[in-house]
């Protein structure tokens, strides 16, 4: 089983993502670049398309988001949006950037994209309080 284990690692090595902290805590380095290199690179060897998981691009944007590196995070929401238009989660993520950045009108429109694609009412709670705010 070990030895089975080990070659599969071999013959995949190239489907291992790396991502190092510097690259997490370099403002300028365009981690959405990396990720749409990387599955490139690996649809290419396996002969058909692979995207980027959206949970793991998901929580990257967060991270980033934490970092208040905002343009990275950006970049990596709309990177989701890209590969899964169909996933409301994608767009929470993108107004909770927005909302972050005190963009308000951006953050409702893309409450307004989750909310029409699936009822979260997280989303909604934070929908419904920037639309009282503007009252």
């Amino acid at each position: 089983m070990i030895g089975e284990y080990d070659a599969l690692r071999f013959i995949f090595d190239y489907y291992k993502l790396n991502i190092y902290n510097s690259e997490l805590d370099d403002p300028n380095f365009k981690l959405d670049s990396l990720l749409i290199t990387h599955f490139n690179n690996v649809s290419e060897q396996i002969g058909y398309p692979i995207k980027p998981d959206e949970s793991q691009v998901n929580s990257l944007g967060y991270h980033m988001l934490n970092q208040k590196q905002f343009i990275k995070a950006e970049a990596l929401f709309k990177l989701n949006i890209a590969n899964y238009p169909e996933t409301a989660n994608c767009y929470d993520g993108l107004g909770d950037l927005y909302l972050a950045k005190g963009d308000k009108m951006n953050a409702i429109a893309s409450f307004k994209k989750t909310l029409s694609l699936k009822a979260i009412p997280e989303t909604k709670e934070k929908l419904d309080k920037l639309l009282n705010e503007r009252k």
